[in-house]
C-alpha cells in the first residue's frame, strides 16, 4: 500500500512539474559518499551539463530528490521546465501504465541497450519525456512553458538521457 501511495504522489509531482506549478524550496542533492549509484538524488548531470544539452545559458534547480526540477530560459527567451526522476525497482511496463492512465502517447524505443519510451502529450506539443529502464527507471521531462513546440522538447529530453547514460558508463 505504501508503494502505491508513493507512486501516486510521484505521478502528482510529475504532473505538477509539467504544468509549471512545482516551485519548492531549493535543496541540495543528497548522495551518500559510498553509494556507487550515480542515478540517485538529482542524477549524475551537473547544472551546466543540463544547460548545454538543452542549449540554454543556465538552469536553476527548484527541488531535489526523488523528483528534481530545474527551470531555464530557452534559446527563444521562453521558460523551460526540466524534471528528472529515478525510481529504483520501477519497470517500463509500470511507466507505460501510468502514461496510458494520464492520456500520454507512448513510443517504445531502445536507448543504447536499454528499453525505453517517449511520453508525449497529444494536446501539448511543448511537453515530452524520455524514460529508460534497467534496475529501475530514469525519466527526463522537458516542457516549454509557453507551450511552443520549439525548441523540440523530445530532442532535449533525449539529449539529457544520452548524457545521463554516458556518465553512468554506458
Amino acid at each position: 500500500m505504501r508503494t502505491v501511495r508513493s507512486r501516486i504522489a510521484l505521478a502528482a509531482l510529475l504532473i505538477a512539474a509539467l504544468t509549471g506549478c512545482s516551485h519548492g524550496p531549493k535543496e541540495t542533492p543528497v548522495r551518500a559518499a559510498d553509494d556507487p549509484n550515480l542515478l540517485v538524488g538529482c542524477g549524475p548531470l551537473e547544472d551546466q551539463k543540463i544547460a548545454s544539452n538543452l542549449h540554454v545559458s543556465g538552469v536553476e534547480q527548484q527541488s531535489a530528490p526523488t523528483v528534481c526540477n530545474w527551470t531555464a530560459t530557452g534559446p527563444n527567451g521562453g521558460a523551460v521546465d526540466i524534471t528528472y526522476a529515478w525510481l529504483e525497482n520501477d519497470t517500463l511496463s509500470r511507466e507505460v501504465q501510468i502514461a496510458d492512465q494520464f492520456g500520454y502517447q507512448v513510443e517504445r524505443l531502445v536507448i543504447k541497450h536499454f528499453g525505453g519510451m517517449y511520453w508525449r502529450d497529444p494536446k501539448d506539443p511543448s511537453t515530452c519525456a524520455v524514460t529508460a529502464s534497467d534496475t529501475g527507471t530514469v525519466t527526463w521531462w522537458v516542457q516549454n512553458r509557453d507551450h511552443a513546440a520549439q525548441p523540440d522538447p523530445c530532442a532535449g529530453a533525449m539529449a539529457l538521457m544520452q548524457a545521463t547514460l554516458s556518465v553512468d558508463g554506458v
